[in-house]
């Protein structure tokens, strides 16, 4: 790889990994003694910061649904439902590895061990990456500026020496904030134009 180039920082769920949360938050709360009245909270409990941090395990957080919501399932049910709303984005694979052989390729993701552990046993992408930065691993959310500068940190390289790309608007906003470049994703054919611009091309 020519170390001028740039290094390619990719998030997972949502660019390499389709995720529904309607699907997870639906079938959560299903299983809540008041479905309804669940559903309607249910975002603002699974986006707790904690979660992504680190701070707050998988297994606390079916202990709160039990507590607060009701939640009538075992935690091995529990976690067979964390994990059922992921497929895979169709062609994100070969695109990955096609940059991957060019270019330093690395994975910058809000999430937890539970849905990592399940997104190694069921899909390749993080196998094609040169590295991967977990934010309950790191400590750090994205879209916090802390969490960008620590991968930066990490990677070694400056701001400018980086393509970010991340499906949502708040986190490549916060990435162009420091000067990295960014990609906004919509999908994969959207994605090569948008980083042919910044000089980066690919046959996949």
């Amino acid at each position: 790889m020519n170390p001028s180039a740039p290094t390619i920082i990719f998030d997972l769920g949502g660019v390499l990994i389709r995720h529904d949360n309607d699907i997870l938050y639906d079938r959560l709360a299903a299983c809540c003694a008041d479905p309804g009245g669940a559903r309607a909270v249910m975002e603002n409990i699974l986006g707790d910061e904690e979660i992504g941090t680190g701070q707050l395990g998988v297994d606390a957080l079916h202990a709160r649904l039990v507590s607060e919501q009701g939640f009538g399932q075992s935690f091995a049910h529990f976690l067979d439902l964390w994990s059922s709303h992921f497929s895979a984005e169709p062609g994100m694979e070969p695109l990955l590895l096609a940059l991957a052989q060019r270019y330093r390729v690395v994975v910058f993701s809000n999430t937890n061990s539970a849905h990592i552990e399940h997104i190694r046993a069921n899909y390749r992408v993080l196998e094609h990456a040169h590295a991967a930065y977990m934010s309950y691993e790191l400590g750090l959310v994205k879209p916090y500026a802390d969490a960008f500068k620590k991968v930066l940190e990490l990677e070694g390289r400056r701001p400018e020496e980086c393509i970010f790309i991340d499906d949502r608007p708040e986190n490549t906003a916060a990435a162009a904030a420091l000067g990295i470049k960014t990609v906004t994703f919509t999908d994969r054919e959207a994605l090569k134009a948008a980083i042919a611009e910044y000089g980066v091309a690919v046959d996949a």
